[in-house]
């Protein structure tokens, strides 16, 4: 705390003006007089003011050059410390007190050259000590009066410009730092956006799975012993893969890079195996020979075929089979999951209105995000979920995708 008070620029300014004052009132000693001493400590003042008060420093400044005048002080060197006070007043000072610094430069030196070639007593600059002279040596003095007085200001203006510059470079680069900070938060709650949907399409999936063996295993405990075992081993894969998937949305909380395997289309023959052993009628239809698309459409489409599959589970007739169809088009995609609602059951209509839950939102969220459209409704008597993803540059066949799961082959 002391380092930082002594080297600040008051203290600064301070230090110079003590030098200055007592530099000159020893070179001057006996040659200034009781009034020559009071301008000198005037302008020692006037200097530990400019960068605190540049204002105040320029105003006491032209008051000892009247009083320097009116008194006919002879010694002319304290005098320098105006070019310091005009420099503050163009560095430190706002925009008037940098015209009024200007002006005081041109005016003052016109003053100072008159003064010096008709009024000035001092032998140094009138001949024989009598005041004179000529209108050339008026011209040479305010010539080199004006040089000095605006070469002084002038570099206060350049210190003044290069500090502007510095504190916008400073500025643009905050601004551009809190510009980032904003995009990274985006891009930060558009993740934990996507992981929300994902979470809720792997719960709700999850868990439509286990209750229907629960109830079904309920049911035919007393008449088939063996299905009970085989809703058990059901529940029990289902909630060991659901589990697996939310450590793998949590990992992706705690690591901002996702290196984890995430389903694509090569796993659809899986999630419909396994919405077949929860005692869902599925006819599948699966193209062999699909465009390429990019991870995340393919994460896209699987999403939303688990969603409308767990959608079919929990609210469809269970006596009527569900269709899955996966098709190829020339520049894209299309999936097609079509179902008939259940009459004793709830219906699909609380998906009617997208402000309801992640459901039937976060299908739609997928394909856009993706560059594609879902759309969801009431075809007759069936609800169809319909959804294009547009193609990469691209084709490929995906090596791992099942050829058969109870439907037709393309």
């Amino acid at each position: 705390m002391l380092r930082k008070r002594l080297t600040s620029p008051q203290a600064i300014d301070i230090a110079y003006a003590v030098v200055f004052v007592l530099i000159f009132s020893a070179s001057a000693t006996g040659m200034i007089g009781a009034l020559g001493l009071v301008v000198l400590i005037g302008f020692g003042v006037a200097l530990a003011l400019r960068r605190r008060s540049p204002a105040v420093s320029l105003a006491l400044a032209w008051l000892l050059a009247v009083v320097q005048m009116a008194g006919s002080i002879v010694n002319l060197s304290t005098n320098v410390a105006v070019f310091g006070i005009l420099y503050a007043t163009a560095a430190y000072g706002d925009r008037v007190l940098r015209r009024l610094g200007l002006a005081s430069a041109i005016l003052g030196g016109a003053i100072a050259a008159a003064y010096l070639t008709w009024w000035s007593v001092d032998p140094f600059i009138s001949t024989g000590g009598e005041p004179g002279g000529s209108i050339e040596q008026f011209a040479i003095t305010l010539f080199g009066l004006w040089a000095a007085l605006g070469l002084s200001w002038a570099l206060g203006r350049l210190s003044f410009a290069r500090r502007t510059a510095i504190e916008s470079r400073h500025a643009r680069e905050l601004a551009e730092l809190e510009q980032a900070r904003a995009q990274n938060d985006i891009v930060v709650e558009q993740e934990r956006n996507r992981i929300a949907r994902d979470m809720h399409d792997i719960v709700a999936h999850s868990l439509a799975v286990v209750i229907a063996q629960a109830d079904g295993a309920r049911y035919v405990r007393t008449v088939d012993p063996e299905a009970v075992d085989n809703a058990l081993t059901t529940i029990s894969a289902t909630a060991r893969d659901a589990l697996g998937d939310v450590r793998v949305l949590l990992g992706q909380l705690r690591h901002s890079e996702d290196d984890l395997a995430t389903p694509a289309l090569a796993d659809l023959g899986a999630l419909i195996d396994r919405m077949r052993a929860a005692g869902l009628q599925i006819d599948a239809t699966l193209c062999d020979d699909l465009v390429q698309v990019g991870a995340a459409a393919q994460l896209a489409l699987f999403r939303i075929a688990q969603e409308s599959l767990t959608n079919a589970l929990r609210h469809g007739d269970s006596t009527r089979p569900v269709t899955v169809t996966l098709q190829s088009e020339h520049d894209g995609l299309e999936l097609i999951v079509k179902n008939t609602p259940g009459t004793t059951t709830e219906s699909h209509s609380h998906d009617d209105h997208p402000h309801l839950g992640h459901g039937v939102v976060g299908m739609r969220e997928r394909a856009t995000l993706s560059g594609g459209v879902c759309t969801c409704g009431m075809d007759g008597d069936s609800w169809v979920v319909r959804v294009w993803i547009p193609a990469s540059t691209t084709k490929g066949n995906f090596s791992e995708r099942p050829t058969d799961h109870g439907g037709t082959r393309r």
